[in-house]
């Protein structure tokens, strides 16, 4: 069986003790072209021999807008059919609002067993309480509560900035980190165009706000701060990722 683990920010892509997804796909991919044979066959020739397996860092391999859908749905597809194949248990751990996306644009969720620990769960409502109470703030002027204190000032800060009509990049780069994973900067220059300069002078606005963090080139959303980014989102876009994901909590 092949089980799918949901989890809320984005600590599993540095679980030493699974798999790693992305490895995993590119020996497939190298063992494919090699021997020349199918991807299926080449997954499972890649696969450690053992009928327990824990997968992480799933995520990478969804680009929406450069490899697209493709990757991340050939290798959990090719999951399952080997689990069920060879009666191998697999687990893999994928972001809740990742899987969300992919289940709502390619009905994903109806091919896999899928579960959410306490842990994940009780940080998804605490999420949206904090989304709430900033709706609350922003359209009564209520003020926010002790526990969510903390997201008031880089909320103000990042309203500043998204509030202009010339900030469709910096929407554009807040959405992309939330609905995907942390990027390096060359793949986020792949989605938006331009020059390396005027990334640098975007990540440095994004930065300011304490949002955004960048470190050896690697692009993300702080996970304190992801109900920011999400409301953001759906205030500016439209696009509610706690509704989407609300059926698996």
């Amino acid at each position: 069986m092949l089980k799918v683990e949901l989890v809320t920010g984005f600590d599993h892509l540095h679980d030493s003790g699974a798999i790693d997804a992305c490895s995993l796909h590119l020996h497939a991919l190298k063992h494919k072209e090699q021997k020349g044979i199918g991807y299926l066959e080449a997954l499972a020739s890649s696969l450690p021999a053992s009928k327990r397996l824990d997968i992480s860092s799933v995520d990478p391999l969804f680009k929406r807008y450069e490899a697209g859908f493709g990757p991340i749905k050939d290798f959990l597809l090719g999951l399952k059919l080997i689990s069920n194949r060879d009666g191998v248990s697999i687990k893999v751990r994928v972001n809740i609002f990742i899987f969300a996306f992919l289940a709502h644009a390619k009905n994903l969720d109806l091919m896999f067993h899928t579960e959410i620990k306490t842990k994940h769960k009780s940080r998804f409502l605490t999420w949206q309480k904090a989304i709430n109470s900033l709706v609350l703030f922003e359209s009564k002027g209520r003020e926010v509560n002790c526990e969510q204190k903390v997201l008031v000032a880089p909320y103000l800060k990042l309203r500043k900035i998204l509030e202009r009509d010339s900030a469709r990049n910096e929407l554009a780069l807040l959405a992309l980190l939330t609905f995907s994973c942390p990027m390096q900067e060359k793949e986020i220059l792949k989605v938006l165009g331009g020059s390396d300069s005027g990334l640098k002078a975007l990540l440095f606005t994004l930065q300011d706000t304490g949002v955004v963090t960048v470190s050896c080139g690697l692009v993300t959303i702080e996970q304190v701060y992801i109900p920011i980014a999400v409301f953001f989102v759906r205030a500016k876009l439209g696009v509610d990722l706690m509704q989407l994901s609300q059926r698996w909590v």
